[in-house]
């Protein structure tokens, strides 16, 4: 259990590494730009300047929210999954076959049944992983890494083949959703739909899940001590595989709630690595729900200000690339030197006795 002031020295050391991270990108700007002032306020102030810019980071950062709590959920369970991406392919892939290929029902159950499919779809394919792990020892990274491809590829055969939208104007994607079950505008003349209330929600859920129940206690167990666990007489291999189940759920959900909010239906490469940037923000936000929240939003703030910067400066928007990368080192770094202080605090302990 975290102490008070363990906490406080864990915020301190990622708002250091934030600011060490924005301090780097403002060192190229000012290197590489002929108007450095501009451009730094352009990243800094133009995303929070309209009602626009702010919608436009909410939008940005609901699927980061659900796959940075898929990949929180999975992390403190000891399984570092890859595959976010691919169980959000499929996910999205399955709720929109149920948006558009179940016409006639009343919206209060195609909604819901468009988001259990979604999160059905992303569960399942998630569960393959988790069971080669769990039974046969397989190595995560790469299991999941590898049905990344299988599923953005099927998913592309699909998309260009059978489920291919006739009026399609040559882009490979589904027929429209039915326009009742599309995610409404939270605001009137604001961008901003109605998915940042569900990703509040799943925060919500995913922190009473974890610290509030039986299971959640179980899979930060089995993270922190599996042989502990499995004496404590935790089915681990169990406890595994519902982790990654949860995991390609929440990112099924990301995928669903990306198709419904803004593209109207299932395009092929619809997702700009949003899995990959999953991880990003589970590590920045040290897998916490609440810390999940707060690092999507400074992540899409980040990426809408890099926009912003490109539109209103001579500088392009692969600086925020620059601060993204600073980011991963910087709070990777962290925890490198959290997990050899722990080391070494034990095998202090153990000299001692």
């Amino acid at each position: 259990m975290r102490t008070s002031k363990g906490l406080v020295l864990e915020l301190s050391g990622i708002v250091l590494a934030v600011v060490m991270a924005l301090l780097c990108g403002f060192v190229v700007i000012l290197f590489t730009s002929s108007e450095p002032l501009t451009a730094i306020s352009a990243l800094l102030l133009d995303p929070i300047s309209s009602t626009f810019n702010i919608g436009t980071i909410l939008n940005k950062a609901v699927p980061l929210i659900f796959t940075g709590l898929a990949l929180s959920v999975v992390l403190q369970s000891g399984v570092f999954s890859m595959g976010a991406e691919g169980q959000l392919y499929i996910g999205a892939f399955i709720g929109a076959i149920a948006g558009v290929y179940l016409p006639g029902l009343s919206p209060w159950i195609h909604f819901p049944l468009v988001i259990v499919c979604a999160l059905v779809g992303g569960a399942i394919f998630g569960a393959i992983p988790g069971i080669l792990k769990a039974y046969l020892n397989a190595n995560e990274i790469v299991t999941t890494l590898m049905l990344n491809y299988v599923a953005i590829l099927t998913t592309s055969y699909f998309v260009n083949n059978q489920f291919k939208a006739v009026d399609g104007g040559g882009y490979a994607r589904m027929e429209n959703i039915n326009p009742d079950i599309l995610l409404a505008k939270i605001f009137p003349g604001m961008n901003a739909h109605a998915g940042i209330l569900i990703a509040i929600g799943a925060v919500i859920f995913v922190y009473i899940l974890m610290y509030k129940t039986p299971i959640g206690y179980e899979l930060r167990l089995v993270g922190k001590n599996g042989h502990f666990a499995r004496y404590g007489g935790i089915a681990t291999r169990k406890v595994i595989v519902i982790s990654v189940m949860i995991s390609g759920a929440l990112a099924g959900l990301a995928g669903i709630v990306e198709v419904l909010g803004i593209h109207s239906t299932f395009k092929e490469s619809f997702s700009a690595s949003l899995g990959f940037d999953g991880i990003i923000i589970a590590l920045l936000a040290r897998n916490h729900p609440i810390g999940v929240l707060i690092a999507a939003l400074f992540y899409a703030y980040i990426q809408v200000g890099a926009q912003t910067m490109q539109f209103g400066s001579d500088m392009p928007r692969e600086v925020a690339v620059i601060i993204q990368v600073m980011l991963v080192l910087l709070v990777s770094a962290q925890a490198i030197f959290t997990f050899i202080k722990q080391r070494y605090a034990k095998t202090s302990q153990k000299a001692v006795k």
